[in-house]
């Protein structure tokens, strides 16, 4: 069956494999690097993928009924926070095992909503293009791993790494 819930999964799913894509281009790479571009300080990759966890986290299982995820190092990476130092961070393989197991759990949380769930106003209360709706929430979060996919993607560039 393909539901709408289904095609929101989907696209989060192929969304994630973009952003994993560029994250393991940069695995030789120092992911603590930031970079300044007109006086302005870029994410680094690190921050990104933590902050990819917190987010998803959020906005697909906070704001639509879904079991949130417990973690200590959540507000460190939240809408806004400047980078930590890197001794505040967790380690690199604690900090993937959570953006993996959250990215499941939304997929997961996602796939049980019905077309008619979808609708349901958020948790949050949470507001994209007008609309306070399960799907708009998801919607957005589909869009915020896009553009910090693309965030990646620009890194890498700075890395010097090909992407194409």
């Amino acid at each position: 069956m393909n539901t709408e819930a289904k095609t929101l999964a989907d696209v989060l799913e192929s969304t994630r494999q973009l952003s994993l894509f560029y994250w393991n281009k940069l695995s030789d790479k120092d992911i603590f690097q930031t970079f300044e571009c007109n006086g302005v300080q870029l994410n680094n990759a690190y921050w990104i993928m933590a902050h990819l966890a917190v987010t998803e986290n959020f906005l697909v299982l906070r704001s639509t009924g879904g079991e949130m995820q417990k973690f200590s190092w959540a507000k460190l990476f939240g809408l806004g926070c400047p980078i930590p130092e890197k001794e505040l961070c967790p380690p690199i393989n604690e900090m993937l095992e959570t953006l993996h197991s959250v990215h499941q759990k939304s997929i997961q949380h996602i796939l049980s909503l019905s077309d008619e769930d979808l609708s349901k106003p958020t948790a949050t209360g949470a507001k994209f293009g007008g609309e306070d709706s399960y799907r708009a929430i998801i919607t957005h979060a589909i869009r915020h791993e896009g553009t910090h996919a693309g965030h990646l993607g620009w890194l890498c560039k700075l890395h010097g790494i090909k992407t194409i």
